[in-house]
């Protein structure tokens, strides 16, 4: 399954993803002639998974990647996704 970002809805994008052989779980557009299949499991996995990088994004030091090591990155990250989930507060 490729997520992909809601400006991408031409017709030719998902031809491309479609021959790569992936799904493509992008909403089509309110007044769209053809409004096309929706998926809605599939679009609400995409939505958690957008939500949770953008939760991750608040986090200055994750995204700078100030870290020189490769622990200390990851064990931020790992702080950082508590915060997220909500374990710390």
């Amino acid at each position: 399954m490729l997520l992909h970002i809601k400006i991408m809805t031409a017709l030719p994008s998902r031809d491309l993803i479609r021959k790569q052989g992936k799904i493509p779980v992008i909403p089509r557009r309110k007044g769209a002639i053809c409004p096309g299949v929706s998926d809605r499991e599939r679009y609400k996995t995409r939505h958690t998974v957008e939500r949770f990088f953008a939760h991750i994004k608040e986090h200055k030091r994750l995204i700078a990647r100030i870290d020189k090591l490769d622990a200390t990155f990851f064990s931020f990250f790992a702080l950082a996704c508590l915060n997220v989930f909500k374990v710390l507060c």
